[in-house]
């Protein structure tokens, strides 16, 4: 039997009751067996009768739930307020009731006080004998400008 509808259902078992009603006086032993499927029928009846009325009862249920999630929040936002008026609003006890109290900023630390750096080392020196070894004497030498049009390459 594939996946029908209740009304389907509701249908086949009439038609199957119905049809017994005729032949029940010809066929005695299926009295039983239409009696049966009699009962399945109203029980399958008052249990879809039940649903209904339930369904209705849920959204009713539903209806009630969100009103009073709504009366619970507002009596929250009051009650808060209330204790933040009674303790005041930087008391440290207000946390117990889930209630931040107003803290103050904590100042910046002064500059000078910050991290430690270590001082750098001094640059180092190198002596005036090693200086000339090296090359580190700078070039006095003159430079010359070329005019324009004037080419460095002899031809």
């Amino acid at each position: 039997m594939s996946k029908d509808s209740l009304a389907d259902l509701f249908d086949e078992l009439e038609t199957l009751v119905s049809g017994m009603d005729d032949w029940v006086t010809d066929v005695p032993h299926l009295r039983l067996l239409r009696d049966e499927v009699a009962a399945v029928l109203q029980g399958t009846r008052e249990l879809s009768a039940e649903q209904s009325s339930l369904t209705a009862r849920r959204q009713a249920v539903t209806q009630q739930l969100r009103i009073q999630k709504g009366r619970g929040r507002d009596l929250i936002i009051k009650t808060r307020a209330a204790l933040r008026s009674h303790f005041g609003h930087r008391n440290e006890g207000l946390v117990r009731f889930h209630i931040r109290p107003v803290r103050r900023r904590s100042r910046a630390t002064p500059e000078e006080v910050g991290i430690a750096m270590p001082t750098p080392a001094p640059p180092p020196v190198m002596s005036p004998g090693l200086t000339r070894a090296l090359g580190a004497t700078p070039d006095t030498a003159p430079v010359s400008t070329l005019e324009t049009g004037d080419s460095p390459v002899k031809s």
